[in-house]
């Protein structure tokens, strides 16, 4: 995982936060939500810092609005422009300016691609600019586009959106790596604000046992006369579940990532008995049960989100989910030394570097670490202070 989530130093807060992003609320809870927001000592600033850091500022706003929960401006305020509700408000439709904005982007590359025969799948974010599953997915915020495209389609595909204009975010010849083998480099367009990242694999290598490309491609869907695919809500949910939990080694690391846990509830909460059923079976025949089982207990932890009758997490992993939580509320340079260090043991572990330089293991050597060492200070020349101690990591 490339960043290390901020600090959670109120544990009452964050309850809060969970309870105000629950996807289903009674009438009566909704009061209760508006009776704890208006205690002596609550703090409009702190839950909106704490959600900010957490990378769900904009699922917060959209909740609240929502809700009715928004406090209305007194009319004794002359200045209303720092009223937070008149902030969250204005904030968020600047955020749905810019969704439309990148909505025609990629409606743009969609038209780039099927004008030379190729229907991406839309992963990720993506999706929800023109598949969203609820009105919920306009508050889901994104850093780029991820297209997955077969991958005797990647070239062809890689060439005509360079053709329109987009360059390479990387031009100096630097080495992405085996953490970027599932895509090409990333391409930017000057006229447009999202990175795309054409991919050949739907997850990086460590994913791919749990939920194979090829098994990505044939659940994927498409609708009469769409240039794209997507995949049915149960397998877009999970592909998003190995992204955070494996291919970011969230799960190892026992992060506690609110915002994708969000995300998952925002979907899991529509899943049918046979939805759950598929999903189970397809990690238990993948010996990754315990992964599922952990991240829907956290979900359901902090935002309440309901599991089928008969479902029974295991032991390791209700030990992994309350492990997850402890972990979330140590100070930040613990658990930042944390992920540099399994970062480093990642990159230069030997089925690592085997990949990274196309040599059997047998043959890895120091040379291949020496090589991969000098890459790394490469890539992040200029930031790696900031890279070490997180500075990068700040999400707003």
């Amino acid at each position: 995982m490339l960043t290390t989530p901020a600090d959670i130093r109120d544990r009452a807060l964050l309850a809060l936060l969970g309870d105000i992003l629950r996807p289903d609320i009674a009438p009566a809870a909704i009061g209760a939500l508006r009776l704890r927001l208006m205690q002596s000592g609550f703090s409009w600033q702190a839950l909106v810092d704490l959600a900010r850091e957490q990378g769900v500022l904009l699922p917060l706003t959209y909740a609240l609005s929502g809700r009715t929960l928004l406090p209305p401006v007194p009319r004794s305020i002359a200045n209303t422009a720092n009223h937070v509700g008149v902030r969250l408000t204005e904030a968020y439709a600047q955020h749905l300016s810019y969704r439309e904005a990148d909505r025609r982007q990629l409606e743009d590359i969609l038209r780039i691609l099927d004008g030379i025969g190729t229907l991406p799948l839309l992963l990720k974010g993506a999706r929800y600019l023109v598949a969203p599953l609820g009105p919920w997915c306009a508050a889901r915020s994104m850093g780029d586009l991820d297209i997955l495209v077969r991958s005797h389609d990647a070239a062809r595909a890689f060439a005509a959106l360079k053709g329109a204009g987009y360059r390479e975010m990387m031009e100096d010849g630097s080495s992405y790596g085996p953490a970027y083998a599932y895509h090409l480099p990333p391409l930017v367009h000057p006229d447009h604000a999202l990175p795309v990242e054409i991919h050949v694999d739907a997850l990086a290598a460590a994913g791919r046992p749990i939920m194979s490309t090829e098994q990505v491609w044939s659940r994927a869907t498409r609708d009469d006369g769409a240039s794209f695919f997507v995949l049915p809500s149960r397998w877009h949910a999970l592909h998003g579940l190995l992204h955070h939990q494996i291919q970011d080694r969230g799960h190892l690391q026992r992060v506690l990532s609110i915002k994708a846990l969000w995300e998952w509830t925002m979907l899991a909460q529509a899943f049918t008995e046979p939805d759950w059923e598929a999903i189970r079976t397809h990690m238990r025949s993948a010996h990754a049960l315990d992964v599922l089982d952990s991240w829907q207990l956290q979900a359901q932890r902090l935002f309440g989100l309901d599991t089928p009758g008969d479902w029974g997490a295991s032991a390791a992993a209700r030990a992994h989910a309350d492990a997850t939580f402890r972990k979330a509320f140590r100070p930040y340079w613990l658990r930042r030394t944390g992920t540099i260090a399994d970062q480093l043991r990642a990159s230069f572990a030997r089925e690592t570097l085997a990949s990274k330089y196309d040599v059997p293991l047998s043959r890895v050597s120091l040379l291949h670490a020496g090589r991969n060492l000098m890459d790394l200070l490469r890539r992040h020349r200029g930031n790696l202070l900031q890279r070490l101690t997180g500075l990068q990591d700040q999400l707003w």
